[in-house]
């Protein structure tokens, strides 16, 4: 999957998901294009399933970047860990002296889970 990245602020727009680079030695602080690994926070029997578009946000020391899944109507699900789903995000300006930051984390669903430890995915920062 391919998505153009927009300038919105990254607030929830579906089911919180997070991502983490898959090839973090290919990313450099010239990147405009970057390869994530995208998984649902929540039980969803093992599928993370449809993702929307990424929302990204350009902040003088940190691009963030938040892909939500698309909801689901689960009454029940099991909690194996849901598979990675890859992304192509495109970035409009290159990551710069900047940290790359997951904006799933920011959420209160996902701060104390172990995908979010740190949300920072790279920095390039001085």
């Amino acid at each position: 999957m391919t998505a153009p990245a927009d300038s919105a602020a990254p607030a929830a727009s579906g089911s919180t998901a997070t991502w983490e680079l898959i090839e973090p030695g290919s990313v450099t602080a010239e990147s405009k294009t970057l390869d994530v690994a995208v998984t649902r926070l929540e039980c969803a029997n093992g599928v993370t399933g449809e993702l929307l578009a990424p929302m990204v946000t350009y902040e003088a020391d940190r691009v963030i970047i938040r892909i939500d899944a698309e909801p689901l109507d689960l009454e029940a699900a099991n909690c194996l860990g849901n598979n990675a789903v890859p992304v192509t995000v495109a970035l409009s300006e290159p990551i710069g002296e900047r940290a790359l930051v997951d904006g799933g984390c920011a959420g209160a669903d996902a701060a104390d889970t172990a995908p979010c430890l740190s949300d920072v995915r790279a920095s390039f920062a001085p």
